[in-house]
């Protein structure tokens, strides 16, 4: 009997141990996982926070009229997330609308300003003032059109009238032209400081829509020669200039 009672007793302290053992593996492999977790966890939020803070910083590079910085900042990083894809699609349609805008291309400006996919205040004032620029611009070339119009067809209407009367409207009409022309190149002079009393000479030499070209050269001291100074074009509703030679 007491054999007997020894055996049980030992049988009872061994399952007692490999239950325990088993308790510690189970232990070990939820530990394990738990930790997998959360650095899986911890990955995530840092990827989020990277996201978030370029968001932030390129909208306050956008209040700022710094657009290429935006789009700069948000190409640094390597996982996006919704907000940060749409607002780099939006600063990339902004900047193709504004080159499309000051090369006076205003329905390329206005394709690319159709639709914002961002949530950015910022941006959705950018694309509204641009849009504004565009529709202002649109329309004075839309007056100037018509106004052209209308004196084609007023001098379409006087075409029957006697050889000296086409001749004077045409002296007209060429005295117009000269004078729009002169303005545009009053303004170009104004903002280049090309004084005409210190000998400059500016040539109008060709034009496209609102953008000019114009030959600029200065007199010598003896008023014998005239130098070439550059040639350059200039976008009369913009005001931008840009030397090509």
């Amino acid at each position: 009997m007491t054999t007997i009672k020894f055996f049980k007793k030992a049988m009872v302290g061994t399952a007692a141990v490999a239950t325990i053992f088993a308790l510690a593996g189970c232990g070990k492999q939820s530990a394990s996982s738990s930790d997998t977790s959360s650095s899986s966890a911890s990955s995530v939020r840092s990827s989020e926070s990277k996201a978030s803070k370029a968001y932030r910083t390129a909208n306050k590079l956008i209040q700022n009229h710094d657009y290429e910085g935006a789009y700069e900042q948000l190409n640094k990083l390597n996982d996006h997330n919704a907000q940060t894809e749409a607002l780099a699609d939006d600063l990339q349609s902004y900047m193709d609308a504004q080159k499309a805008y000051e090369n006076g291309d205003y329905d390329s400006a206005k394709s690319n300003l159709k639709s914002q996919k961002s949530t950015s205040t910022a941006m959705r004032n950018s694309y509204a003032d641009l849009q504004d620029k565009v529709s202002s611009a649109q329309g004075s070339n839309s007056a100037k059109s018509q106004s052209a119009t209308t004196a084609s067809a007023k001098s379409n209407s006087n075409s029957s009238s006697t050889t000296k009367s086409n001749g004077q409207q045409s002296a007209v009409a060429n005295q117009a032209a000269d004078a729009t022309s002169s303005d545009v190149v009053q303004q170009f002079a104004n903002k280049m400081g090309f004084r005409g009393s210190q000998g400059y000479q500016i040539m109008p030499t060709g034009k496209t829509g609102n953008v000019y070209k114009f030959e600029v050269r200065q007199n010598n001291s003896d008023n014998t020669v005239a130098n070439l100074i550059g040639i350059y074009q200039y976008n009369s509703q913009t005001g931008a200039v840009t030397k090509i030679a």
